[in-house]
């Protein structure tokens, strides 16, 4: 027994790791509009200023709930008042994948929270989707999800019929001890043949095998994406200790690239490698492996 709980506190740190995984006008400048992928830059904001909070939520509000676009939007206001001061952007620009000082962010957010962790991508994407799908009950696995459910009951972030919906949305899956990823895909599509999505926005979750305690899938990272202006806005919170991000990407295509190629390493010799699901679908991995 003492051998599994520390496998899971191993996990719990992995996907820890696994969920980390202002527009200066409505339309990028000219001089901006090149290929996305170029250099592997980013047109990201860390939502850090009144003006890019203001544009994401517009582009939320219009295919999510009013109510649970506020709640996110007061969890990143929350967060950047606390430790924007780590580097944190506001304004839309083309970067890296910035590198947060995570040490830096811990003190200035246990400072204020003590042991309270914050959230993680799992609660946020479920706190934007919630009232955009339906979960028909089911049995669910929740080991992994303990530093989840601990920060909702701290928090008090959903009510216990919600949670519950929360843990079977994010069980971890039985899976064989296969590196075939259409194998772990179909199980994952069983898994999510409970759930109705109702709306146009997206959940993009990257899964990962999982093989510390038996062969699982879990979800190791996700994220909401939605349309806005031609383009898509994909937001994350990407740990409980990293920050949101919100990233305007010219084609799905892209977003899909971003997620594979940052959490791809998320493997050991003997395990598949993460794949995405967009919704109850698996992704055609032609479409990000290029």
């Amino acid at each position: 027994m003492k051998k599994v709980m520390m496998s899971l506190l191993i996990l719990a740190t992995a996907t820890l790791g696994a969920c980390q995984a202002s527009h200066q006008s409505d339309q990028p400048k000219q001089e901006q509009k090149e290929p996305q992928a170029k250099k592997g830059r980013l047109f990201l904001s860390n939502m850090n200023s009144a003006k890019s909070q203001q544009e994401v939520r517009a582009a939320l509000s219009h295919q999510l709930k009013e109510a649970n676009v506020n709640a996110f939007m007061a969890g990143v206001q929350e967060y950047n008042s606390l430790v924007g001061k780590t580097g944190l952007t506001g304004a839309f620009t083309y970067q890296k994948q910035p590198d947060y000082d995570v040490v830096a962010i811990d003190e200035l957010w246990s400072q204020k929270q003590g042991n309270f962790i914050g959230t993680n991508c799992r609660i946020n994407t479920f706190m934007l989707l919630k009232d955009s799908m339906t979960i028909a009950p089911t049995s669910s696995d929740d080991t992994l999800l303990f530093m989840d459910e601990d920060a909702i009951t701290t928090s008090q972030l959903f009510t216990q019929a919600e949670t519950e919906r929360f843990k079977q949305l994010f069980s971890r899956v039985k899976t064989e001890a296969t590196k075939d990823i259409q194998v772990h895909a179909k199980h994952m599509q069983e898994h999510f043949s409970a759930v109705s999505f109702n709306g146009p926005a997206k959940m993009l979750a990257v899964v990962i095998h999982d093989q510390l305690d038996g062969d699982y899938l879990f979800i190791g990272h996700v994220g909401v994406l939605v349309e806005y202006k031609s383009k898509y806005l994909f937001v994350e919170k990407l740990s409980f200790q990293e920050p949101y991000q919100a990233i305007l990407f010219d084609q799905k295509q892209d977003c899909y690239q971003y997620l594979y190629h940052k959490y791809k390493t998320y493997q050991t010799k003997t395990s598949a490698e993460p794949f995405l699901m967009e919704n109850n679908k698996a992704v055609n991995l032609a479409s990000y492996r290029s």
